[in-house]
């Protein structure tokens, strides 16, 4: 708080000229310097950015060339925290892209006033090794680019921003353009934008405004010169990928957000999308394929929302165009993941619907297959070989091409036999449909010596076990080929695959895969490797493998999971399927990642380089696995009884966790469980329960066993602290007075004890209503404080006097 009212202080002397207040600013802005350019405290240097980001304004010309030294150089320094080296922990949260990330927001104080500094900044803050400050630094970009209703408009810039940041990328040379082209692209979408938006705040509220762009203020010249740009760009990369970002970028000036006030504006958004589509029609001969399709794409979405019959003429002029490019209309049938099929003009005005089921395109790849003879050969062997080069994150994206190239590899097996061995590289992300056609075709004594060959390479293991699915039933043999291979060359990823093929294949009947299955579970579990879960989660096969197994292989199959760092939704289910099976098994593996947490040292120093990431032994809410651990509540219990005994201390962070998370509601099941541990007396059950009750964030459910512990305890015991915190606990509030209405609250619930029969309830009524009144005297006081100081520093709701 004493660093904020400064800083309040401050900002109001910034408009205050005179000699006094002068020097003080500039020993402010001094001080600041000297501990950016020379401290390693990190507080220290994150005050100084904090105190540099109000004193912008006024030292506006200096600001730049500090940050940039600081940026540069704290990287290289050994930051501490007071006295001490910042722990590996800590370092999370106090870092130097911390410190960088702080230095991006107070450049943003000057970005009107030196626009191409900053954006130079800002570029090269792009470039970082950090991954977190390159995000950063292209996201303060783009917030200087975007049109802001009151800059535009209040200030009376226009589009004066946008113009220089387009005219200082059109100023780099071409290597500079491509090397900061993620970042440029990023901040053109945004002077691209058909919208704006205005901010302001008060002390309890932010208002957002919402408009469309005009075209005067400079902005229908800024947008022709940043199309422009773009053009110029898509020529200095001839990647797919390079040139698709170029495309998207440029789908943007062919948006509007509603129709136009005037008709400057309307004919500045036509211009730009023609200027759009003729550059796209221009393309279409000459592209990659991949290219053809995005632009058939965005040109079909600009013709379905075309405003005036131009832009629906230009749009229908490309699709003319792309209808007369035959190997495309090839390409969109069996790659065709964003192509649009049927006719425009039907699809528009919903006389026609969009076929999404595959059904026509699976009909044609069908009639392809059947074309390929001699005669063609050569012409789908060249055609296959450039649809392959097709790339995307999720395969999925190409079911129809997969059927077809299985189809190949069944019925084409000379075909496919070539694609897999003379054009192995090209091919290799769609060998697994190619494989599992020449599974069942006339040839496949050919490739199981290619296969065999692999296998002893130790190449394309993780293939040749996914092509197994379905079709591996007689080829377990292979599957353990995989496996053996796998593990001596530690590829995990290929023993990881076979996991998932030969539970598939024993619920498809084959009963020898169970085995294949457990050896493959066996060498993952040795190297500490828990990420079969995430290829069997999903399937109802694995159900059938649990109700297959035995019960120490349901063990091993837990054990397995002893490396997961946490219990996510995946491992979740996975465990839900064995405990319908065997859920004390499943409670014991429980209490298991309870005793390694208990075993595990602290992580703030070297045990986090060892183990790479925190610990978590329980998650914080279960959403399958409580529903069979409140099957057996008593053994629950009883088990994480014992596990009290062994780790006291922590056990409201551990192990109680896993009671709330199994009954969130408390409910009155557990309470009678509860209470017989109070009834007993011994002070190890009492504060066992006091842990349990801790976890709870203070309900009113937890009110009466609480009255219970305060009678069974000795009047002013150390309980009475734990039971008041149990009661103290708010869990998550809402507003300024948030805690004080919560606190409140509880005082009228506990106030009801004043007149209990029992002496000692009596007490520790008036004790902790004696507290709460401290705390909500407090509160109030902080709530207070915080509400003035935000209305000092962001004034008050225009009702308020």
């Amino acid at each position: 708080m004493d660093l904020e009212l400064r800083l309040a202080a401050l900002s109001k002397l910034i408009d205050t000229h005179s000699e006094a207040v002068d020097r003080r600013l500039g020993e402010e802005f001094r001080r600041a310097e000297d501990v950016l350019l020379g401290s390693s405290e990190f507080d220290e240097l994150s005050d100084s950015l904090k105190t540099l980001a109000v004193l912008a304004p006024r030292f506006h010309m200096a600001l730049l060339p500090i940050l940039k030294t600081f940026a540069r150089s704290v990287p290289s320094r050994t930051l501490t925290h007071g006295d001490a080296l910042i722990s590996r922990s800590m370092l999370r949260y106090r870092s130097a892209e911390t410190l960088v990330s702080l230095a991006i927001d107070v450049s943003k104080q000057i970005r009107y006033l030196h626009t191409e500094q900053v954006v130079d900044f800002m570029l090269e803050l792009s470039r970082a090794e950090s991954t977190e400050v390159q995000r950063k630094a292209e996201q303060a970009l783009e917030e200087l680019a975007e049109f802001n209703l009151d800059i535009f408009y209040e200030r009376r810039q226009g589009a004066s921003p946008q113009d220089r940041i387009v005219s200082h990328f059109a100023g780099l040379d071409d290597p500079s353009l491509t090397t900061n082209s993620s970042a440029v692209l990023r901040a053109l979408a945004k002077v691209l934008s058909p919208s704006m938006e205005g901010h302001s705040w008060t002390y309890s509220s932010m208002t957002i405004r919402r408009g469309s762009i005009v075209s005067d203020g400079g902005v229908a010249e800024m947008r022709e010169r940043a199309i422009t740009l773009l053009k110029r760009m898509y020529m200095l990369d001839t990647s797919v990928e390079f040139r698709q970002k170029i495309l998207r970028t440029m789908d943007v000036a062919t948006r509007r957000e509603h129709p136009a006030d005037n008709s400057e504006t309307s004919r500045m958004f036509d211009r730009d999308a023609i200027s759009v589509l003729e550059f796209r029609r221009s393309l279409v001969t000459t592209e990659a394929l991949p290219l053809v399709q995005t632009i058939e794409h965005q040109t079909y979405w600009d013709y379905y929302h075309a405003a005036t019959a131009e832009i629906e003429f230009k749009a229908l002029q490309v699709r003319d165009e792309l209808a007369s490019h035959a190997e495309y209309q090839i390409y969109k049938q069996l790659i065709g993941f964003e192509g649009i099929f049927g006719t425009w003009e039907k699809l528009r005005s919903s006389e026609e619907a969009r076929d999404y089921s595959d059904n026509r395109r699976r009909i044609a790849a069908r009639q392809y297959v059947n074309e390929i003879d001699d005669a063609t050969y050569d012409r789908w062997l060249s055609r296959i070989l450039e649809f392959s080069k097709t790339r995307s994150n999720d395969l999925a994206t190409f079911p129809v091409y997969y059927e077809f190239l299985e189809s190949v590899g069944r019925e084409k097996p000379r075909l496919a036999l070539e694609l897999v061995t003379q054009h192995e590289h090209i091919m290799s992300p769609f060998l697994i449909p190619l494989l599992r056609g020449l599974w069942t075709s006339e040839q496949t004594s050919d490739i199981e010596s290619i296969v065999d060959r692999w296998i002893a390479d130790g190449t394309h293991l993780a293939a040749i076990a996914k092509s197994l699915y379905k079709v591996g039933a007689s080829r377990l043999a292979t599957l353990e080929a995989v496996i053996a291979r796998g593990v001596e060359l530690d590829c995990r990823d290929a023993v990881l695959e076979t996991v998932g093929v030969a539970s598939s294949l024993y619920a498809e009947g084959s009963g020898p895969a169970k085995s294949v299955f457990m050896h493959a579970l066996r060498e993952l579990a040795k190297r500490g490797d828990a990420r079969w879960i995430s290829v069997v989660w999903f399937s109802d096969a694995f159900q059938l493998l649990v109700d297959a197994m035995t019960e120490p292989e349901r063990v091993e199959a837990l054990a397995s999971l002893t490396s997961l760092p946490e219990l996510d939704y995946q491992a979740e289910e996975i465990l839900s399927v064995i405990a319908e099976k065997d859920v004390e098994a499943v409670l014991d593996y429980l209490i298991s990642r309870l005793k390694r947490e208990r075993e595990l040292p602290s992580l703030d120093g070297s045990a986090e380089a060892t183990l790479g990431e925190r610990f978590e032994a329980i998650p914080y809410q279960l959403q399958k696995l409580d529903k069979h651990l409140a099957r057996v509540p008593d053994k629950l219990v009883s088990a994480l009884r014992r596990e009290f005994d062994e780790s006291p201390g922590l056990f409201t962070y551990r192990g109680a966790r896993l009671i709330e998370a199994t009954f969130p509601d408390f409910s009155a099941p557990l309470e009678q469980m509860l209470l017989k541990y109070v009834e007993s007396g011994k002070e190890s059950d009492i504060d066992f329960v006091l842990a349990i009750l801790r976890t709870y964030d203070g309900p009113s459910a937890i009110l009466d066993i609480c009255k219970a512990i305060i009678k069974a305890v000795p009047q002013d015991s150390k309980q009475w602290n734990e039971v008041a915190a149990a009661i103290e606990s708010t869990g998550v509030v809402s507003g300024e007075y948030g805690l004080v209405n919560a606190y409140e609250q509880k005082r009228a619930e506990v106030a009801k004890w004043l007149n209990d029969d029992d002496g000692r309830v009596q007490a520790f009524a008036k004790w902790l209503i004696e507290g709460l009144d401290r705390m909500i005297d407090h509160e109030k006081k902080r709530a207070d404080e915080g509400v003035a100081l935000r209305k000092y520093k962001f004034g008050a709701d225009k009702d308020e006097t």
